[in-house]
């Protein structure tokens, strides 16, 4: 994984709006609107991404693998979430960053199509995809 894109990307990831940052232990997951998110820091081979309220060391060195996924999501019932996947080199989820879903509203509750939101995550993943070993995925 190519460590200047990796920052690029999640330099760019926390500071976008209605973001939903998810970390999965397999036992816990935490999940945080990104409201309040600052650039993050870089140092010593971390990344720091902090909030309102809360704050994540990630080990730049343990990522691997990062992945735009559009994907079925049976456990919520939710139509195809967006969002980026960065994994340790077994394959592991070290944190998502949810894009805004455009079947949902403000509130997370259905509603009609919004295309604009579609479009924000293509766009995003085209400028993305290809580079420094980031790759897209469906699930």
């Amino acid at each position: 994984m190519d460590s200047k894109i990796l920052e690029q990307l999640i330099s760019e990831l926390v500071v976008t709006s209605d973001m939903l940052v998810v970390i999965d232990s397999g036992g816990a997951v935490a999940e945080m609107h990104a409201k309040g998110l600052a650039k993050p820091d870089f140092e010593d081979g971390w990344a720091i991404v902090e909030a309102e309220g809360w704050h994540v060391h990630l080990n730049m060195k343990t990522v691997d693998e990062a992945q735009f996924v559009e994907a079925e999501d049976s456990y919520h019932d939710f139509p195809k979430p967006y969002y980026v996947r960065l994994a340790d080199a077994p394959g592991n989820t070290l944190i998502r960053f949810y894009f805004p879903n455009p079947w949902l509203d403000e509130n997370e509750k259905r509603t009609k199509f919004q295309p604009e939101k579609l479009k924000f995550f293509e766009d995003f993943r085209d400028r993305y995809v290809g580079e420094g070993g980031i790759v897209f995925v469906q699930r």
